[in-house]
């Protein structure tokens, strides 16, 4: 007497074959799909970031009267009182005969308003630039965030938009404190980059001056990264910023010790050609996230749109 088939049985067997031959590739972490243990099953980080969009608005206010003092400076147009505020720059212009000029330069900015009350101009980003800025700054978190986890060596990092102003963060595998410490560093850190000018005729004095007083010159006071009690005073406008920047890598010096090695746009690459070829004698602060790496000596006009950043770094310092 022949058995009946048993389909529920058969397919219950097969199912089994295929999840241990698909289970293989992750119990011995050979080549093939794997199975992804989500943090309930291996544990690991889940964290909820808010992103400062304003600071990314703050930023390109900055970056404005970078490209604005360069191109009055380049045109030999007299601007006095160029200060970038909360919500706007603010600069006189000196010549009315330059008007037309400034005026031209300025409107061709998009999303720049502009505002001008007997030669006192008054410019800020309109609604849409402020909402394009700040969507483009959440993106670009996101991205950077992925980036620098992917450098780290997680597998399966999760990074995803929450809400309008939200980052999550799924981080399986983080297994020690040290890792936990290093993931979270790596995640938070902001990595602002600026060139800024040491006002040489002031900072004799900067231990002895305030905040207020700096910018009553249209300076400000940073510390030095190794020495937080080591001050210097810098014009407050920088030479140029990160936004001009297209690479940066950790690479090693003459002396084997690990550096940054960066490059410039072509706009960038000409303003830092330029200034340095007027400056020779004068210093110029390499500043990260408001703090002052170096602030060597320009020695001669550095062409090429190139430079370095060094800074006492360890090889995973100068990686992260």
């Amino acid at each position: 007497m022949k058995k009946s088939f048993n389909s529920k049985l058969f397919f219950f067997i097969v199912a089994i074959v295929f999840g241990v031959a698909l289970s293989i590739p992750s119990f011995f972490q050979t080549q093939g799909p794997k199975i992804v243990l989500g943090l309930d099953l291996q544990g690991g980080l889940n964290l909820l970031l808010g992103v400062k969009t304003q600071e990314a608005i703050k930023t390109r206010y900055s970056s404005l009267a970078s490209q604005i003092n360069y191109y009055a400076l380049d045109e030999q147009i007299l601007l006095d009182g160029l200060s970038v505020q909360e919500e706007n720059i603010r600069f006189e212009l000196l010549d009315s005969n330059e008007k037309s000029k400034i005026e031209k330069y300025l409107n061709e900015i998009a999303g720049l308003k502009v505002v001008e009350n007997n030669l006192q101009y008054t410019l800020s980003l309109t609604e849409e630039e402020m909402t394009n800025i700040e969507n483009f700054a959440i993106e670009q978190a996101i991205s950077n965030i992925r980036n620098r986890l992917d450098q780290f060596g997680l597998s399966e990092p999760s990074v995803t938009k929450q809400g309008n102003d939200a980052i999550l963060v799924q981080l399986p595998g983080i297994k020690t404190q040290e890792e936990e410490q290093r993931a979270l560093e790596l995640i938070s850190k902001g990595g602002h980059l600026q060139m800024m000018a040491v006002d040489e005729a002031r900072n004799a004095r900067v231990s002895s001056m305030t905040d207020l007083e700096a910018e009553s010159f249209g300076d400000v006071i940073l510390p030095f990264i190794n020495n937080p009690e080591q001050k210097i005073l810098l014009k407050a406008i920088p030479i140029l910023d990160g936004a001009m920047l297209t690479d940066a890598r950790a690479a090693y010096d003459q002396n084997g010790q690990p550096i940054i090695n960066f490059t410039l746009n072509a706009q960038g690459g000409k303003i830092f050609g330029d200034f340095s070829g007027k400056n020779v004698g004068n210093r110029m602060a390499v500043v990260l996230d408001g703090k002052v790496y170096s602030a060597p000596v320009i020695r001669e006009r550095i062409g090429g749109g190139s430079g370095q950043i060094s800074g006492g770094f360890s090889v995973q310092e100068a990686s992260d």
